[in-house]
């Protein structure tokens, strides 16, 4: 029943996504994302790529966000004083600089900014991962944590009123116990933000660490998440090399299985395909194959 609801939630708010700048979509290359005239959510135009080069895409992008075509319904998300300083692209990872004006921005316009920039650019072949930085200093969120780099993905389409509100939703996580040789459940009461999927919030947690006494960490505290997104069935879990940080007294077994079963049983997915620094090539620990995604694993959790 939970999932039911919470798909017909996001149905809905895509549904209620403003039409003032739906233009020529039916045949564009790609989708720019503006604020609607009311300022309180987006909407978006088409467009056509004029190059096949990636820097010069990113130039196209970056230039119709900042001025949409007058003929449309819509303003840009970038303000004015608002100034986007640099940008860089590494392997499939663009950082963006933008100039302190940035931080003025209220809470409703810094999330829409952020969703629409990152929205726009990862629709281009080649940019998978956007991170952004303010007067030179990677940028924050409201609890003083680095945001890192985000992919479109990870802001869902109720981008109107509700980005400023919470949810909270009840989750089992799964940590070790004082032994280290089996998973134990915790069960949590979650508040995130209502712009982030549950599976981003999941995985944020398990990173925290748990409250209780008694349960370990599965996660090295010094991993960084780099991105999130649900495709189909499988949930795309994509970590830093702190992942792989040594040594770390947890089973490799109980660090993949810990994450793996927490979003499963609270996410939308049945499998979670893990990589670090977006590579799948990898023997963790020499021990185990991240090149598949991963099913769940009750076998090694605590009666």
């Amino acid at each position: 029943m939970r999932r039911f609801y919470r798909i017909f939630v996001l149905l809905a708010a895509f549904s209620l996504l403003a039409s003032g700048c739906r233009k020529k979509e039916e045949t564009a290359d790609a989708r720019i994302y503006y604020l609607t005239t009311e300022g309180n959510a987006l909407t978006t135009e088409g467009y056509n790529w004029k190059s096949d080069q990636v820097m010069d895409r990113i130039d196209e992008v970056m230039k119709k966000l900042k001025k949409p075509e007058d003929t449309v319904a819509c303003t840009s998300v970038i303000p004015s004083d608002v100034l986007i300083t640099d940008y860089n692209l590494e392997d499939d990872r663009l950082e963006i600089s933008f100039s302190q004006e940035y931080e003025l921005l209220d809470r409703t316009k810094e999330v829409l900014l952020r969703a629409a920039v990152v929205k726009s650019l990862t629709q281009i072949e080649g940019v998978d991962f956007v991170q952004f930085r303010v007067a030179g200093e990677l940028l924050r969120d409201g609890h003083g944590d680095v945001v890192g780099y985000m992919q479109g993905e990870d802001f869902v389409q109720n981008t109107g009123a509700a980005l400023n509100s919470y949810q909270r939703e009840d989750v089992t996580l799964y940590y070790v116990d004082s032994t280290g040789e089996q998973l134990v459940r915790s069960e949590v009461s979650l508040r995130y933000n209502s712009y982030m999927t549950i599976e981003k919030a999941i995985v944020e947690r398990l990173i925290n660490g748990p409250d209780e006494e008694g349960i370990r960490a599965t996660i090295p505290p010094q991993t960084k998440l780099l991105g999130v997104a649900v495709k189909g069935d499988i949930c795309y879990v994509n970590l830093d090399e702190g992942f792989l940080a040594e040594p770390f007294s947890v089973k490799p077994e109980l660090e993949v299985y810990s994450l793996v079963n927490s979003v499963i049983a609270g996410g939308n997915c049945r499998q979670v395909q893990i990589s670090v620094n977006g590579d799948t090539n990898i023997s963790f620990r020499g021990q185990i194959d991240f090149s598949k995604p991963f099913e769940e694993n009750m076998k090694i959790v605590e009666e």
